[in-house]
């Protein structure tokens, strides 16, 4: 059974935490090791943090005195990590108690090297959204990932015995993991999408991807400078990602609830 590492930053998430690291105990695969990289928190992130680690063996915890951005967080989580696979989960997201054995079944099954899940929304107070929920393509490339933005930050798994090279921009921009995928994309490599709901993502009010108009300009300059694409090509894909984008938190969507409840343990 090889072993996963699960790769967390963190930073001022003491209300939702706890709650992530419960979904990643809660993981019917258990060959993982758990690398919290806390971020410089001034809440009780760390504190919390540090009670799970002392009841299991799996968890490392490590931080950094000052906050320097996700990004660099992920990367020197990555440094310590000694599993196979690299998963990805956020201090506020859960993941279905399957989400390790179904991706890792999955992955073997397609020789993938990249893959990502569907997943549903979580409101700040831990009830299902009825809209937002993202299914994904079987296999994606550089357009389909433009135009449906479908890859989640938590949902990703990577093979790092296919790929090496896993180290996201320094920098303090946003979309800072689409900008890894977008490099991996760019030079061939294709993500393999499996379309079941294993993570519920949270929507929360301070969260910079919340403030839509400045995410679509972003998205924007990010597509009209893409280099391996023609003018008309960029243009029609930005078309096609903003028609998902508001087709997504407009469409009403049907969730197993039994499914949810009872591999989330949510409302």
């Amino acid at each position: 059974m090889d072993k996963v590492s699960i790769i967390l930053p963190v930073y001022n998430c003491e209300s939702y935490v706890c709650q992530t690291i419960e979904s990643v105990l809660n993981q019917d695969y258990k060959n993982w090791e758990l690398i919290v990289m806390d971020d410089g928190s001034t809440d009780k992130s760390l504190d919390k943090v540090f009670e799970y680690a002392q009841k299991d063996s799996r968890i490392n915890v490590y931080s950094s005195p000052i906050n320097k951005g996700v990004g660099p967080a992920r990367n020197a989580a990555i440094k310590y990590a000694k599993g196979r696979y690299l998963a990805f989960i956020d201090a506020d997201d859960l993941w279905a108690k399957n989400k390790l054995s179904s991706q890792i079944f999955f992955m073997k099954k397609h020789n993938a090297g990249l893959s990502h899940t569907a997943f549903a929304c979580l409101t700040e107070d831990g009830h299902i959204r009825r809209n937002g929920q993202v299914n994904v393509d079987e296999c994606i490339d550089i357009k389909r990932y433009m135009k449906t933005s479908q890859i989640g930050m938590s949902t990703v798994m990577i093979d790092r015995e296919k790929i090496k090279d896993v180290h996201f921009p320094n920098d303090r921009k946003l979309c800072e993991d689409a900008r890894l995928w977008m490099h991996y994309l760019r030079r061939g490599e294709k993500f393999y999408g499996l379309n079941k709901i294993l993570l519920l993502y949270r929507i929360r009010q301070n969260q910079l991807s919340r403030h839509k108009h400045k995410m679509a300009w972003l998205a924007f300059k990010r597509f009209m400078s893409e280099p391996c694409l023609s003018p008309i090509e960029k243009i029609s894909c930005y078309a096609a990602y903003a028609k998902n984008a508001i087709k997504k938190y407009k469409r009403k969507c049907n969730i197993d609830m039994s499914y949810i409840k009872d591999q989330f343990n949510c409302k």
